[in-house]
């Protein structure tokens, strides 16, 4: 079974304090500097691309879940070069804290970019008695998060690209488990390659 790791940023707006976020502006071309943005989460989903569709691959990846007080927060530096996710109480900057998360975004425009280190998980596998144990092939996951600034709305596209990679090769178990999985898989495709995007959107608040 493959788990995907995703770290959801959110926040709840426990108060009623007024956002002091920049208002969204037609044709916005760059984000403003030192300013705390609050974007309210209003829909979710998940799209696979060319990813094996055996039933115990999928049933794990569901769309990134959110509530009416979800948000995706982010300040930005005094460039408005990098943006910090952040952790905050209420819809009031003063509340609000940089977030335990680790993002970091990179801004272009009012495009935001983060890219997380590689993460490597090894499989869990059943041997010929029949217990379970680690597998020496390892599920990779690169992990991209981008942000597009519409003005008045926000697009968030959190991109998993799949691998399999052997930590002690050449032990051949990555290629037993994609040939495996590809067997089962109505659409003759396995783990390598796959890539699953999970999509949100929402307004700015």
């Amino acid at each position: 079974m493959v788990r995907v790791v995703l770290l959801l940023v959110a926040a709840l707006a426990l108060g009623c304090s007024p956002t002091v976020s920049p208002q969204p502006v037609q044709g916005r071309t760059k984000l403003e500097t030192n300013a705390v943005y609050f974007w309210k989460v209003t829909s979710s989903t998940v799209e696979w691309g060319a990813c094996a569709d055996a039933e115990d691959f999928r049933k794990s990846v569901k769309p990134l879940p959110f509530s009416q007080n979800s948000f995706l927060i982010y300040k930005t530096d005094a460039m408005a070069m990098k943006a910090k996710a952040q952790t905050c109480t209420s819809l009031d900057p003063s509340t609000c804290m940089d977030s335990t998360s680790g993002l970091v975004f990179d801004v272009a425009g009012t495009e935001l970019v983060f890219t997380r280190p590689v993460l490597k998980e090894p499989l869990r596998v059943r041997d010929a008695n029949d217990v379970e144990r680690d597998s020496p092939c390892q599920l990779t996951q690169l992990e991209t998060w981008t942000v597009r600034d519409q003005g008045q709305k926000f697009e968030l596209e959190v991109t998993n690209a799949l691998g399999l990679e052997d930590s002690t090769p050449p032990s051949g178990e990555c290629e037993l488990i994609e040939t495996n999985l590809i067997s089962r898989s109505t659409n003759m495709a396995g783990v390598r390659g796959c890539v699953i995007t999970f999509k949100m959107g929402g307004e700015l608040r």
